[in-house]
């Protein structure tokens, strides 16, 4: 009749073509979807969006309705609003909750619904928005359009079940040409799966407090001037006078002192503070010439000491000028002592030039070291520069300014300013070096050492719809980005990557100024697609 293990193979193929996390696009990743799509509601309130702000109310069944206030262009939840709602019968204002952004009314809808009115007062802005027909449960309008972005993955479903029973069936009566028949009904499910996905222009349903609690921001989408850049290779750099290398004087041993401890790595320092101890190394000829010189030093000032306790005591009968040769001679040698003493044949003690945070520590007690070794390395966060190398030597004169971006730091920007560009190639990488100064406020997230990439500023441009980079995502194989349409609705929509400048991007098609597009989250609305 029929092969079963052929059956029960093709039988499998089926079942892993009906699995969810089979379907997957190209340009999409195919393996376990992100863990925040779990989290994504697509049960919606009653909302309504101003110029200003946007609000969404939430009916509960507890006598109260909970008001979601964010901004109209950032999406950013809005505190400390005072909010006067009017509905019906009931007038009040909104109290704040624990929640950034959110509001409870001491007001439920009547089973019929009811229209309410908000006036909004944050800041200097103000707003009058009409939220219609709220009543209990979540809004119809919702559930509906999240009934129908499904309906056709059921009926597809079913159809593909349908036809896996058909298949099945027709093999058993397939002896000769049985393996082109299950050929042929595999490509015709694969072709159904790919058919069932989602298109990109589908609305994604998110509720305000999802978009809360994930971060969801937006940008308004409007013509920016900027500077057209260019981007070249660079790296962290420290700033001369925030940075120091701590070598020895002289060769000496590393000694452990309780007194004062070694170094780690990231802790603050403060200047003049001791980071090591050394032990001048002498050989035993040196070190008995260096004993020899200083007892005889002792000699000679004990002689000068009694001289001059012998002058003192016989006051005028000793002349003044030999007093005070006296004095200066037994000065003199106390000095002279001292030098042998504390750093010839004593310990030198290495202290920290300025405060900052220690880099790299290179101490070990009992080591040997030279006048060539840096011992420790101290920084100041503070203050860091950026080296590019140029290879463009028109473009070297007409750089003005920059901004660094790096991939250990995603979606950060730093704003640098030019000090100079090196006159000469250099020899290694024929390029010209030029020093940036970090002026961004977030210097403290850089790292000497770190690669980075600079965006040289070579003159003015226009962008006549600047996103951000990172708004701009890959979905079935297309550039998109999600479009806000409502407080609680979005819309991924192919768009055309004109140029990319600095880290906004010029786009076309599909998008017009004016709209909102996601910057921060974009990952999440992915998920919840």
């Amino acid at each position: 009749m029929f092969n079963p293990p052929l059956l029960a193979t093709a039988f499998a193929a089926v079942l892993s073509l009906l699995s969810p996390t089979a379907e997957a696009h190209d340009g999409i990743d195919h393996g376990a979807p992100p863990p925040a799509a779990a989290s994504i509601s697509v049960e919606t309130g009653f909302s309504a969006e101003g110029g200003s702000f946007q609000a969404v109310l939430v009916p509960g069944g507890d006598g109260r309705t909970l008001l979601y206030l964010a901004d109209a262009d950032t999406n950013a939840p809005v505190a400390d609003a005072t909010v006067t709602v009017e509905a019906a019968d009931w007038k009040g204002s909104a109290a704040p909750t624990h929640g950034e952004g959110v509001y409870a009314l001491a007001w439920a809808p009547p089973p019929e619904g009811a229209d309410v009115t908000l006036v909004i007062l944050a800041g200097h802005r103000d707003d009058l928005l009409l939220i219609q027909g709220v009543r209990l449960g979540p809004r119809s309008a919702s559930a509906g359009a999240a009934a129908v972005s499904h309906w056709t993955h059921w009926v597809g479903g079913g159809a593909i079940g349908i036809g896996a029973v058909a298949v099945m069936l027709g093999l058993s009566r397939l002896r000769r040409n049985r393996a082109s028949a299950i050929l042929a009904a595999l490509s015709i499910l694969a072709a159904a799966s790919a058919q069932a996905q989602t298109p990109p222009g589908e609305p994604v349903m998110m509720s305000k407090a999802n978009q809360f609690l994930l971060g969801i921001r937006t940008e308004k989408i409007e013509p920016r001037e900027t500077m057209d850049s260019v981007r070249v290779v660079g790296r962290v750099i420290p700033d001369p006078s925030g940075y120091a290398r701590i070598q020895p004087s002289q060769t000496a041993r590393i000694v452990a002192d309780p007194a004062f401890p070694i170094p780690v790595p990231g802790e603050r320092v403060r200047k003049g503070q001791v980071l090591a101890v050394l032990e001048p190394t002498l050989t035993n000829l040196e070190r008995g010439d260096k004993r020899s010189s200083l007892s005889r030093i002792e000699s000679q000032l004990a002689i000068a000491e009694n001289d001059l306790a012998r002058s003192t005591a016989l006051g005028d009968l000793v002349p003044v000028k030999q007093v005070e040769t006296s004095r200066i001679q037994v000065e003199q040698l106390r000095r002279e002592r001292a030098q042998i003493a504390g750093t010839q044949l004593g310990r030198e003690l290495l202290s920290a030039p300025l405060d900052g945070v220690v880099t790299d520590v290179h101490v070990v007690p009992g080591e040997v070291v030279n006048p060539t070794q840096a011992l420790v390395e101290v920084v100041d966060p503070t203050r860091l520069r950026v080296e590019a190398i140029i290879h463009d030597l028109p473009l070297a004169k007409r750089v003005s300014g920059a901004m660094a971006a790096t991939k250990l730091l995603p979606g950060q920007t730093f704003a640098l300013a030019l000090l100079g560009r090196s006159p000469k190639l250099d020899p290694q990488d024929q390029g010209i070096h030029a020093i940036f100064q970090v002026t961004s406020d977030r210097v403290g997230d850089l790292s000497i050492g770190m690669p980075v990439d600079v965006f040289l500023a070579t003159g003015a441009t226009r962008l006549s719809t600047a996103v951000p980079r990172d708004a701009i995502t890959e979905l079935g194989g297309r550039q998109v980005v999600f479009v806000r349409t409502a407080p609680e609705v979005f819309e991924a929509r192919p768009v055309k990557l004109e140029r990319i400048v600095g880290p906004l991007a010029e786009i076309s098609d599909s998008v017009a100024p004016g709209e909102r597009v996601v910057s921060q989250g974009v990952d999440q609305l992915r998920a919840g697609r």
